[in-house]
């Protein structure tokens, strides 16, 4: 039976990424499930984060959640999310 990775605690469980892709120009941004459910909280759904390319500006981004690759390879970039005071 397949399990459904509905919340970013389940997806920690499973040592997942993250993949945030813009709809727009195809850019992704890949995030470790553990970083952002210390951010977010680990009850929240990874689809519904608030991503913004930082490319063309916009919120309109497709979310992926996707397993480690068995070997690292150097264009493997893994984004930590901060918080910017403003």
């Amino acid at each position: 039976m397949a399990v459904s990775i509905d919340t970013l605690g389940k997806a920690i469980r499973h040592h997942m990424f993250v993949v945030a892709t813009c709809r727009r120009c195809e850019r992704q941004a890949r995030f470790l499930a553990s970083d952002l459910g210390g951010f977010y909280g680990h009850g929240r759904d990874p689809r519904s984060l608030p991503f913004r390319c930082s490319v063309c500006d916009v919120r309109d981004c497709r979310v992926t959640l996707m397993e480690p690759p068995f070997e690292r390879t150097p264009e493997t970039i893994v984004w930590r999310p901060v918080k910017i005071r403003g």
